[in-house]
């Protein structure tokens, strides 16, 4: 549903699915809204746990037209969560089975179809297919140029190392290179190993954090550059 902030009040509805439809996609039911000021679009992610695994899809809608602008299905290490980058032009996910961070190149999306996987893994590929799910309760959201993503109780911080971009024939940037991130672990020793993490929430140069069976918030604060 789309609302006016102004009014409060309805103004269009958009991928409205039939919960016994003959696709199985269609009983998805989105988890994770996020708007995508960049393109103007709205992302629409849901999953669904069931004997053959974790499946999920990912949405991108044009509330103008009310049509999926790009579509990812998810069946190999289907995300626990995820977050779009409009600083970093990229979609990162946490796979529910590997627990390790991807990343998708936004501008690539349009060449995505059924048989191709757009995912890049920053962390170890071979855990993608161990069925552990090493992944589950993991968080991910971003701010700024740089990805947070907890695990756990501790939070990792992936940034990317800008290497110069690669460039096609035509002088255009090749969309298809790829990019490097390095990450970090955020904290002190001596704050590792804390309750597991259930929500991340940012504002200003402040990261808000709350934990399993805690009653209270944490605030981290850093730099004018970042937390």
């Amino acid at each position: 549903m789309v609302y006016d902030l102004n009014t409060l009040n309805p103004v269009t509805e958009i991928g409205h699915n039939e919960i016994f439809g003959a696709d199985i996609d269609s009983a998805i039911p989105a988890t994770k809204l996020r708007w995508v000021s960049r393109y103007g679009l709205v992302m629409a992610s849901g999953s669904h746990s069931g004997l053959s695994g974790v499946s999920g899809n990912i949405r991108f809608w044009d509330i103008r037209s009310g049509n999926v602008v790009f579509e990812l299905k998810e069946k190999i290490d289907c995300f626990s969560d995820i977050c779009v980058s409009d600083n970093l032009n990229a979609v990162f996910k946490v796979g529910v089975n590997s627990g390790e961070v991807f990343y998708t190149d936004f501008r690539s999306l349009s060449s995505v179809n059924d048989n191709s996987n757009p995912w890049i893994c920053l962390g170890d590929k071979r855990k993608v297919i161990n069925g552990k799910k090493e992944g589950f309760g993991c968080k991910i959201e971003n701010h700024g140029n740089q990805v947070f993503c907890s695990k756990g109780g501790d939070i990792e911080l992936w940034s990317e190392v800008v290497m110069g971009s690669a460039k096609t024939s035509n002088g255009s940037e090749d969309q298809s290179t790829k990019r490097d991130f390095k990450k970090n672990m955020m904290g002190r020793v001596k704050d590792m190993g804390g309750s597991r993490i259930t929500n991340l929430a940012f504002g200003g140069n402040k990261m808000f954090v709350t934990r399993k069976d805690q009653q209270v918030i944490e605030i981290w604060q850093g730099s004018a550059r970042g937390i």
